[in-house]
């Protein structure tokens, strides 16, 4: 072998290496925005935990915080993990995330999960009447689905003066609620736009 031959060849070698050492992390970013205030979201918490098949419960890998573009990322190294979970939160936020498995992520390329947030809001529902009435009503638009939310389906209330009920709600968006005072006319909807971090009041007179 001439010495020009066996040059290539180490070059090559070098090359592949050079290669394999480039791909033994992950590069996981995002954007986080505030679709409250329609704008990205500087200060947000992101943890990221990994699974494996000796460790269900997960590890922490990294605690970030987005910058004043909303932006973070982090290099995840090539271990033996079984699946991945990003959470993102902040104080008053609903929170969101995702978990992926490693077959899921790229070592080519950047692996970007973006979220959108939404500020935390609260309608008190007020009912006032003559204590002779009753009324049922029940959601028609508002947020569904997360542990702090008020259920969806048909509630009822019987003779009451004044009573109250709070529900949570994104900030900036439509509560809505369907009524029917059983045996009479008085029926319909009602709405409000709930004021982020605040409580809004939604009077219902029957």
């Amino acid at each position: 072998m001439n010495k020009l031959s066996f040059l290539f060849i180490i070059l090559v070698l070098f090359s592949s290496n050079s290669c394999k050492k480039k791909n033994l992390s992950y590069q996981i970013k995002g954007i986080i925005y505030d679709s409250t205030f329609n704008m990205p979201m500087a200060g947000a918490q992101i943890i990221i935990k990994a699974t494996s098949t000796t460790n269900q419960a997960g590890t922490t890998l990294a605690t970030l915080t987005t910058d004043a573009s909303g932006n973070y990322t982090y290099e995840l190294k090539r271990e033996k993990y079984q699946s991945i979970t990003i959470s993102v939160s902040k104080d008053n936020y609903f929170s969101d995330g995702t978990t992926v498995t490693l077959e899921d992520l790229s070592l080519d390329k950047d692996n970007a999960f973006n979220f959108d947030l939404y500020a935390k809001s609260w309608v008190k529902l007020h009912f006032t009447s003559d204590g002779t009435k009753i009324i049922k009503y029940f959601k028609q638009s508002g947020k569904n689905g997360c542990t702090e939310c008020c259920p969806t389906g048909e509630i009822q209330i019987q003779y009451v003066t004044d009573e109250s009920v709070y529900c949570i709600n994104n900030g900036n968006t439509i509560y809505q609620i369907y009524y029917d005072v059983l045996g009479t006319t008085n029926n319909g909807t009602l709405q409000v736009n709930t004021v982020p971090f605040d409580t809004t009041e939604l009077l219902i007179n029957y």
